[in-house]
């Protein structure tokens, strides 16, 4: 199954500026936030299965972040490289963020606005989901 998931993602992946472009395919494990039942705010655990995402270099100094299923990413974020050389990403923020390390090879995503706005139930739901990830191994330039 991953196998698939990772061949599939390659063909979506779109043009790489550089073979030595570092991507990484990254999979949910766990999810968890609030949720609006019974009238209250509840402690809620949230599937994974749509937390499946391509990270990628895009523009210059920059790394995207694409859910598989989507037609363009959810966020661009700034390469940053600590002293050690690894690839972190720090994107968006406490309102919707995803971070990544290629040093860990795990990824979280959050969600934390839907409380706030003042909207109960619906996709107002805040959460925090994690996960695990692996490199890709992209031999040349993708073209679409």
């Amino acid at each position: 199954m991953r196998c698939l998931i990772a061949a599939f993602s390659l063909s979506l992946i779109g043009p790489i500026g550089s073979a030595n472009a570092e991507a990484f395919l990254c999979v949910g494990q766990f999810s968890t936030g609030f949720g609006w039942s019974d009238g209250r705010w509840q402690v809620k655990t949230f599937g994974v299965e749509d937390k499946i995402f391509v990270v990628q270099p895009g523009m210059e100094k920059e790394y995207t972040i694409t859910r598989i299923g989507q037609a363009s990413p959810g966020h661009y974020c700034p390469e940053l490289r600590p002293s050690d050389g690894s690839l972190l990403l720090l994107c968006g923020g406490l309102g919707n963020g995803f971070s990544f390390s290629s040093k860990t090879l795990r990824f979280q995503e959050n969600y934390g606005i839907g409380y706030t706005n003042g909207g109960d139930g619906g996709p107002n739901m805040p959460y925090l989901a994690i996960g695990k990830c692996t490199k890709l191994d992209l031999r040349g330039i993708l073209s679409e």
